[in-house]
């Protein structure tokens, strides 16, 4: 009777642990053949990512620009060219040009001079600047050439009525036309983007012009023909202007000039409209030097900005 009992119990426990068994086997199946159609996860090639790697790394490799001796000529202090070479080779740092001071070269050097100072540095493209002054007028010019020592490109600069101060800031303006340059002629040699629909224009970045440098050079123009005007009449005053006949008969009568008081407010407008003029120009440079700083490009595949604090 226990046995039969016992043997009773084990058949009904029987289909129970049978069921349990297939379910588990019918769960686990779909995550067998899974693995089975997946498999293990491949390892991630090396190659595709050293071939964008070095893609990158070619496009990243910077410009080498070789700055020659600066070029002085007339009256100017002697350490007037080393400040002209410093100041184009720190304008031209930026990223992608890669500086290189030629301190042996020449500072007159021909086309086949400046080939081989620019083979033997590696250089792409060779930089020199040059200024030609006498007293209060100069001519500033940064001249960009290729590697064969040939002029590419010059920017020039003139000022009347100016100093040291405005020297150095238009070679400043010069040097950084001279780079905007060398940075359209790395991109016009990349390859052009395969654009699909409208095609969106290459645009070079220009560097922008203060309004308050043309005004206040107008400004000193007529400042000094003011302040010539204010001399002629301080000059008149108490002169003798000829005799006016006697109504009453007699000897006539004497006329002198009175024009002192008209001419010191002529020659005191002329004064303070040179000096604000001169005010406004270096305004003016100043503000031209800071929008310049912030070179600005649209290119195809977007805009690229790059402020300098």
């Amino acid at each position: 009777m226990t046995a039969r009992a016992s043997s009773g119990s084990g058949l009904a426990m029987g289909p129970r642990w049978h069921a349990a068994v297939a379910m588990a086997c019918a769960l686990a199946l779909p995550s067998v053949a899974v693995a089975r159609l997946t498999g293990p996860s491949p390892a991630p090639s090396a190659a595709p990512a050293a071939t964008g790697a070095d893609a990158e790394a070619t496009k990243a490799v910077p410009l080498r620009v070789l700055v020659l001796p600066a070029r002085v000529s007339g009256g100017l202090p002697p350490n007037t060219g080393a400040e002209i070479r410093t100041i184009v080779a720190t304008e031209l740092g930026t990223e992608g040009i890669t500086v290189l001071p030629a301190d042996a070269s020449p500072v007159e050097c021909d086309d086949a001079c400046r080939g081989a100072a620019a083979r033997a540095a590696g250089a792409d493209f060779v930089v020199q600047g040059q200024v030609v002054g006498d007293e209060d007028e100069f001519t500033v010019t940064v001249t960009l050439y290729g590697a064969d020592g040939a002029a590419l490109a010059p920017f020039e600069g003139e000022c009347s009525i100016c100093g040291l101060v405005e020297v150095r800031d238009m070679a400043r303006l010069a040097t950084l036309d001279a780079r905007t340059e060398v940075l359209r002629r790395r991109t016009a040699a990349e390859p052009e983007p395969v654009v699909t629909g409208a095609i969106a224009p290459v645009v070079r970045p220009m560097i922008p012009r203060s309004p308050l440098v043309p005004a206040g050079w107008g400004l000193v123009g007529a400042g000094a023909a003011g302040t010539i005007g204010g001399v002629v009449l301080l000059a008149l005053h108490h002169r003798d202007a000829g005799c006016l006949d006697n109504p009453r008969g007699g000897e006539c009568v004497p006329v002198r000039y009175t024009t002192a008081i008209p001419g010191a407010v002529v020659l005191g407008v002329g004064v303070a409209a040179v000096v604000g003029g001169v005010v406004m120009v270096v305004l003016g440079r100043k503000a031209e030097r800071r929008q310049a700083e912030s070179a600005v490009a649209v290119r195809p595949h977007g805009l690229g900005l790059r402020v300098r604090f």
